[in-house]
């Protein structure tokens, strides 16, 4: 949306569309980073593929 001001951020697109709200942005990011990565005994790389296949799946665009 061209009318909301975003701040600058490193973070993913849907993520960073929260910059106007650091703290909320940073909450969101940290528990996505926590529950999508690093709570199972699979690698990064089988849960991003994981992550890949599911999305292709699903049509998602992200």
């Amino acid at each position: 949306m061209t009318w909301i001001q975003e701040a600058p951020s490193n973070k993913g697109t849907i993520i960073k569309s929260m910059s106007i709200n650091n703290d909320a942005m940073e909450a969101v990011a940290n528990l996505n980073a926590k529950t999508t990565f690093g709570s199972s005994a699979l690698t990064r790389i089988q849960e991003e593929a994981i992550a890949t296949t599911v999305a292709a799946a699903n049509h998602c665009r992200y």
